[in-house]
């Protein structure tokens, strides 16, 4: 698979990949990861668990990328990819995968979960192994954006009847579901949920699924 190292790409196989995390407690991906913020906090606060950042810009995994590769971080790296086209190096390596606050095709995946989109998600996590996803948006806010990719009205309700489902029918089941408030916002480690936290709130939902 290809990832960022620094400022330069390179490729890991399989066996470099089981080599760099085998030595950890466990192994944490974190799923459209953006500028890759979360991973590099959480490395740095956590050195017993590996972390994966997983996204399709370069210029955005580069932020953090850098940052780690200048502090010598070993136990993150900066995975080129995204949840349509994840790489079978990835298959059956993470302890717990997390997806923060998504958005586009990510968030459309994550609101309107298909057989294939929930396996691909499955494919991925270990037996036992947990999926935590913290999304939101505001069809009044993001009229565009919301109308663009067909996304319904998020509550609740809505998640328990429609979205949890899909999820429980194709490899998970439901551990908790809750709305989270700007407080637990601002104490999460990625650049877009503090500038959510003081802006205009959204309504943001915690969905934490256990594969079986």
């Amino acid at each position: 698979m290809q990832i960022v190292l620094g400022n330069k790409k390179t490729q890991i196989d399989k066996d470099q990949l089981t080599g760099l995390t085998k030595c950890y407690d466990s192994t944490v991906i974190d799923l459209g990861a953006g500028d890759g913020k979360y991973v590099y906090k959480s490395a740095l606060d956590n050195p017993n668990n590996f972390y994966i950042a997983v996204d399709p810009s370069e210029k955005q995994l580069a932020i953090h990328a850098k940052k780690a590769a200048r502090k010598r971080l070993p136990n993150v790296i900066f995975c080129l990819s995204s949840l349509e086209n994840l790489p079978p190096e990835l298959v059956d390596i993470a302890d717990k995968v997390h997806i923060n606050l998504p958005w586009g095709t990510l968030l459309k995946s994550v609101v309107l979960p298909s057989r294939e989109s929930v396996a691909a998600l499955s494919s991925i996590i270990v037996k036992g192994g947990k999926l935590e996803i913290i999304f939101g948006f505001d069809e009044k806010l993001e009229p565009s954006e919301t109308e663009r990719l067909e996304l319904p009205e998020i509550t609740l309700e809505y998640i328990q009847t429609e979205m949890v489902p899909v999820y429980t029918r194709y490899g998970f089941s439901l551990l908790s579901l809750q709305e989270i408030k700007k407080d637990e916002l601002r104490s999460m480690k990625t650049t877009w949920s503090k500038r959510l936290s003081f802006g205009n709130m959204r309504r943001t939902y915690k969905l934490v699924v256990e594969k079986y």
